[in-house]
């Protein structure tokens, strides 16, 4: 139960972060507008883990912080190309793309030999479906070529990334959630602040730095509960609980967004949000 109650918790601080983001990843380098809600996550992380947490001990601790710092760079990159996603393309279509990270995770595990069972039998072909009919558009209004959505791509490359997240992250579980947190912070922001400087730069607008906070809160806290609904387990249902953020981005991107996605692209929608639900009813 606290797994599930966690994981839909981080969904929905993940919908909020990727609502808050669109406006300034449409006026902003993306790599700027990420490294400002990095930085400022790390910010909220290190007085939180210099108050409660302690450098790990032994080799199994410092084996689980090796693997949580690798949680890092994965994680910037997937979010990296999340925002290219939306800077072009609709919330309630790329969300529900970035969302397919738990079926990529479990088509890993496939790949490497665990059987397929239950309800994923039906799950991972309908995710399948619902990813290429919410992926293509008509090319106009008076034409009868289909081409690819406006950010569709990205945000099926980010679900590909974050398909491996969870296994590091059970892996580094022996950690308190919030060691797992900042060492991830720390090794992503060293691998993103040159990427930054020679491509995007650091000046960030002054109107958008209010939003780029809250953007950092809502991402650590996603984060935080992401990784304890994985240490708490089991690992697949918090993985694809947390894909529940393809639910709530529709949500928000037809109604708050006023987005209108085509009628193909609705049925595409509603076939990945059901094959979420599914591989979390069967995991």
């Amino acid at each position: 139960m606290l797994t599930a109650v966690l994981s839909l918790a981080c969904a929905l601080a993940y919908t909020l972060h990727d609502y808050l983001i669109m406006k300034v990843v449409r006026a902003t380098p993306v790599l700027t507008a990420l490294f400002w809600v990095q930085i400022i996550g790390l910010g909220i992380l290190v007085p939180l883990w210099l108050l409660f947490e302690e450098l790990p001990s032994g080799a199994e601790q410092w084996r689980a912080a090796g693997l949580a710092a690798l949680t890092g760079p994965i994680e910037i990159v997937a979010i990296a190309c999340l925002l290219k996603g939306l800077a072009v393309g609709k919330l309630s279509v790329v969300g529900p793309l970035a969302a397919l990270g738990g079926g990529f995770g479990a088509a890993f595990a496939i790949a490497f030999g665990e059987p397929v069972e239950g309800l994923a039998v039906v799950g991972l072909p309908l995710a399948v479906a619902g990813a290429v009919l919410a992926s293509v558009e008509r090319g106009g209004e008076n034409e009868r070529r289909v081409t690819a959505t406006a950010g569709a791509g990205w945000g099926l490359l980010c679900a590909l990334i974050w398909g491996i997240e969870p296994v590091l992250i059970s892996e580094a579980s022996l950690l308190p959630a919030i060691s797992v947190v900042t060492y991830g912070r720390i090794a992503s922001l060293l691998v993103l602040a040159p990427f930054t400087a020679l491509l995007g730069g650091f000046a960030l607008q002054r109107v958008f730095r209010r939003r780029a906070g809250y953007c950092a809160v809502a991402d650590v806290g996603g984060f935080l509960a992401w990784v304890a609904a994985t240490a708490i387990g089991p690992v697949a249902t918090a993985s694809v609980l947390v894909a529940q953020t393809g639910t709530m981005s529709a949500v928000f991107g037809m109604t708050v967004l006023r987005e209108r996605p085509s009628r193909v692209q609705v049925a595409g929608i509603a076939a990945t949000i059901m094959a979420v639900t599914l591989l979390a009813v069967g995991g």
